[in-house]
């Protein structure tokens, strides 16, 4: 009973704020979302130590270097905008969508391209840019079904679950996933999968792959489901631009391996998609939100 009152507290702030960003201008949800970031990177100590832990491995300076402490302040602010940015995302029309996210014709040719093999598509992305605006966008060309962990919180993540069908895509729990995702994948569609889950991985079949110079977890499901299934797996980003636009990229297909040493297959799999997701995120690394400890020198800043 206790834990349900800051569950509704927080459900209906949500609600609240949602409201206020849906009627006030752009500009001025902008300014007060980069603010809300600096004030938490500021406040929440431990995530701070967390993420710029994380940011050290990528950019490859020691934790006290300057410059990462520069990129994890910058990642805070960015999600400042990203959370603006979902509480407007049930408002926001086809067309709004449309001209919000951009896709090249490149991306689109990859996308087209898995999806003629007939198997169905495996989508893979990380916690980067805007995520969920890209995952709508995407699926206004074909239907997406994601697998995701729910939030503690059930009220709100009814409410957001509810709002993402709206916008054609399907949330589902990991539990219990497998008849419904292999059903998508039947019927030529896509399922999409986050791959950077840090400590969560460890709970799910994983294997090392070596990311930005380190290894660390990464789960197996994406590369496990390509090679029973034969579909073949893109890895994409949505990146913000200056002037809060998006551009979504989507690389070549990867097609996994079946020979008769599987374990070999996963990991060969998943490095290929750990590799692709570097390249995508090397360029922004602050609009990669990464507050929880992603390799094992960053649990060290989480106690």
């Amino acid at each position: 009973m206790r834990l349900r009152v800051p569950f509704d507290a927080l459900y209906w702030s949500w609600r609240v704020a949602a409201a206020l960003v849906q009627r006030l201008p752009a500009r001025l949800v902008y300014i007060g979302a980069v603010a809300g970031g600096e004030f938490a990177y500021l406040v929440w100590r431990r995530r701070r130590e967390i993420t710029k832990s994380n940011f050290a491995i990528v950019l490859g300076r020691p934790a006290k270097d300057p410059e990462v402490a520069r990129v994890a302040r910058r990642a805070f602010r960015n999600f400042g905008k990203y959370l603006t940015e979902i509480m407007r995302f049930p408002s926001m029309g086809r067309a709004e969508l449309r001209d919000l996210v951009t896709i090249d014709p490149v991306s689109l040719a990859h996308l087209q391209s898995a999806r003629n093999k007939g198997r169905g598509i495996i989508f893979v992305s990380a916690h980067f840019g805007n995520f969920e605006l890209g995952g709508a966008r995407i699926a206004q060309e074909i239907p997406l079904t994601v697998v995701a962990d729910e939030l503690e919180n059930t009220r709100l993540m009814d409410f957001l679950v509810a709002n993402r069908e709206h916008k054609n895509v399907v949330i589902l729990p990991p539990e219990g996933a497998t008849r419904r995702v292999l059903a998508a994948l039947r019927r030529n569609e896509m399922v999409g999968f986050m791959m950077d889950l840090g400590p969560r991985a460890h709970e799910l079949a994983n294997v090392e792959a070596t990311f930005f110079g380190v290894r660390t977890a990464f789960p197996t499901i994406a590369a496990a489901l390509a090679r029973v299934s034969g579909a073949p797996i893109i890895v994409a980003a949505v990146t913000r631009d200056r002037d809060n636009s998006f551009k979504g990229v989507a690389l070549t297909p990867i097609f996994v391996e079946r020979t008769k040493e599987a374990a070999t297959d996963l990991e060969r799999a998943t490095q290929a998609i750990v590799h692709a997701l570097e390249g995508l995120m090397r360029p922004e690394p602050d609009q990669w939100y990464i507050f929880r400890p992603m390799w094992p020198a960053s649990l060290d800043a989480a106690t």
